[in-house]
C-alpha cells in the first residue's frame, strides 16, 4: 500500500523563554513533530527564521523569532543521472527532466533538486553552484528538454527572448477522449492559485493560447500534441481540464489516477536572437525510462 503524502505549513512565534535553545529543540517545543523530523526538514531547506531560509539546526535562537516550517511527508525523490543530459555548450546545458524532479528549488526542499543535483554533477561548488539556474520551468510532474544556465546575463538574455524566440512542443495523453482532432484553446486562466493550489479560467485573467491535435486515439484515451503560444503556469493542465479532457494522472485537475501525470516536453527549437544560431532537439518520452510511458 503506497503511502500518505502529507503536507504540512506551519508557522509559530519562539518565545523569550526558548533563548539560546538549539534551534531544532526549541521548534520541537512549539510543534507535535520530532526533532529528528524538524532536523531533515531543516537540511532539506524547510525551515524558515524570520522568512529566511535556516539550515543550521544548531543555531542558538533569540526568542521571538517567527518561525515557518513546511514539510512534504513520504516524498519519494527521483535522483538525477548523468544520462540525462543531452546537450551542453558553454554556459548552457540541456536535460531530459524525469517525472517526479523538481526543476528549481520549492518551498518546502532545495536539497534534490535539479539544480542542486545538477551543479553537484558537474562540481560545481560555492557561487558557481548557486548560479546555476533553468531556463524555463517543468513542473515536478512534468518530464521533458529542459536548458539550464550558469550565466547571470545568458539566463537574463534567453529569458528576454523567450517569448518570440522559442517554440516548444508536448505530448500529453488524456481522458476521457474529446471529440475534436483540433482545437485552438483560448481561454484566459486566472491570476490566483485557490486554496489547492489551482488555476482556473477566468474571463478576467491573464490571455492564454493553446493549439491540440490528436496524434492517436486508444479507446477513452487520446494522445495530443499541444502547442503553447503563451507560457502560464499550469496553462496546458488549465486548458485540457476545461475542455472536459484533463490529462491522465493529473489529479489537481480532475484527471484520472495514473502512475504518473502523462504530459512531456517532447520538442524545443530556440532562435536567434536568444542563440546565435537555430537550435532544435527532441526525445521521445519513452526515450530512456521505456516504462515510463505506458497509457
Amino acid at each position: 500500500m503506497s503511502k500518505t503524502i502529507g503536507f504540512h505549513d506551519i508557522r509559530i512565534i519562539l518565545c523569550p523563554a526558548d533563548k539560546n535553545e538549539r534551534l531544532d529543540v526549541a521548534i520541537s517545543k512549539h510543534t507535535p513533530l520530532s526533532r529528528r523530523r524538524i532536523r531533515i526538514a531543516i537540511d532539506d531547506g524547510g525551515v524558515y527564521v524570520n522568512k529566511r531560509r535556516c539550515r543550521k539546526a544548531g543555531g542558538k535562537v533569540r526568542g521571538n523569532e517567527r518561525i515557518r516550517l513546511v514539510v512534504l511527508e513520504n516524498e519519494t525523490l527521483v535522483p538525477f543521472a548523468a544520462q540525462q543530459i543531452l546537450w551542453q555548450e558553454n554556459n548552457l546545458l540541456l536535460i531530459n527532466k524525469f517525472t517526479g524532479q523538481y526543476a528549481q528549488e520549492a518551498l518546502h526542499r532545495s536539497r534534490g533538486t535539479l539544480p542542486a543535483e545538477i551543479a553537484a554533477h558537474l562540481g560545481l561548488q560555492g557561487e558557481a553552484a548557486r548560479l546555476l539556474r533553468p531556463v524555463h520551468r517543468l513542473d515536478r510532474a512534468t518530464s521533458g528538454l529542459m536548458l539550464f544556465s550558469t550565466s547571470p546575463e545568458q539566463l537574463n538574455h534567453l529569458q528576454a527572448q523567450w517569448r518570440n524566440s522559442v517554440e516548444k512542443t508536448y505530448l500529453a495523453v488524456v481522458e476521457p477522449a474529446p471529440e475534436w482532432e483540433t482545437r485552438r484553446i483560448t481561454d484566459s486562466i486566472g491570476k490566483q492559485r485557490n486554496r489547492l493550489g489551482c488555476y482556473r479560467v477566468d474571463e478576467q485573467g491573464r490571455a492564454c493560447d493553446t493549439s491540440a491535435e490528436v496524434i492517436e486515439r486508444r479507446g477513452k484515451r487520446v494522445l495530443l500534441k499541444l502547442t503553447p503560444h503563451t507560457g502560464r503556469t499550469h496553462q496546458l493542465r488549465v486548458h485540457l481540464a476545461a475542455e472536459g479532457c484533463p490529462i491522465l494522472g493529473d489529479s489537481r485537475y480532475a484527471g484520472k489516477p495514473h502512475a504518473r501525470m502523462m504530459l512531456h516536453a517532447y520538442r524545443l527549437c530556440v532562435q536567434p536572437p536568444a542563440l546565435t544560431e537555430i537550435h532544435r532537439w527532441e526525445i521521445a518520452p519513452d526515450t530512456i525510462r521505456k516504462e515510463d510511458w505506458q497509457w
